[in-house]
């Protein structure tokens, strides 16, 4: 009786292994096209041109970032001040500094054109300095990148081109990165990509089906162990 309740325990927990895998890997192969943000080089003079292929396994807000020359702790002050000084603890009050104006128009041949304008100084790292890149309808940062009227990559493949509009003058010449940013990640996710975003913790799931595999086969490999013996008792 005892063997007859093992063995169907086995089965079953292969079978939702199985089920477990199947999710795991449909959810990966629509994780890995959406995970990685593209990155393509461009000059800052008007006129300037670039190209990069995006792609999305549904429809996704256009996210971009410019990526300027560090190292951090440069002092670039034509990149914008990332926020306002008013009311600073050095009691001296000043006016956010919004930085050297960039245009940069995005056409993608589907439909999309728009034109995104550099926001102040949002970050920086070791080697990079970065400002977003808002479309001018929310260039003043005040309504967010989730909005209703935020342009939108179509599903699929889309060939887009972007061209320099203005680049202010301590800027011209300058070789920048354009950033067309991932729709999910750690501190933010587009709406109804929230069932992708799930898989930025893989590694956790692929151990936890690692496990599950290692402990399963350890179980069947001494159930069949034992039942061999059991019937070799009986057989003598």
């Amino acid at each position: 009786m005892w063997r007859a309740i093992f063995k169907m325990s086995l089965a079953v927990g292969w079978g939702l292994w199985l089920a477990a895998t199947v999710w795991f890997a449909f959810g990966m192969g629509r994780y890995i096209p959406s995970a990685d943000a593209t990155l393509t080089p461009i000059m800052l003079m008007a006129g300037q041109t670039a190209r990069a292929e995006v792609y999305r396994i549904r429809e996704a807000p256009l996210w971009m970032e410019a990526r300027f020359g560090g190292p951090m702790g440069r002092d670039r002050p034509e990149l914008g001040e990332p926020a306002t000084r008013v009311g600073a603890p050095d009691a001296k009050p000043r006016n956010v500094n919004p930085g050297e104006p960039v245009r940069i128009r995005v056409r993608d041949g589907k439909g999309l054109d728009i034109v995104v304008s550099a926001a102040p100084r949002s970050g920086a790292s070791a080697t990079h300095f970065y400002r977003k890149l808002w479309p001018e309808s929310h260039a003043d940062g005040t309504q967010l990148e989730t909005a209703p009227g935020f342009p939108m990559l179509a599903k699929g493949a889309s060939d887009l081109t972007f061209t320099v509009e203005e680049a202010g003058p301590a800027l011209q010449g300058e070789q920048i990165e354009l950033e067309i940013s991932a729709p999910i990640g750690l501190k933010r996710t587009a709406p109804g990509w929230d069932d992708v975003s799930t898989f930025i913790f893989w590694p956790f799931y692929a151990a936890i089906l690692g496990a599950w595999a290692l402990i399963w086969a350890g179980l069947t490999w001494w159930y069949r162990r034992r039942s061999r013996r059991t019937a070799k008792r009986e057989f003598a």
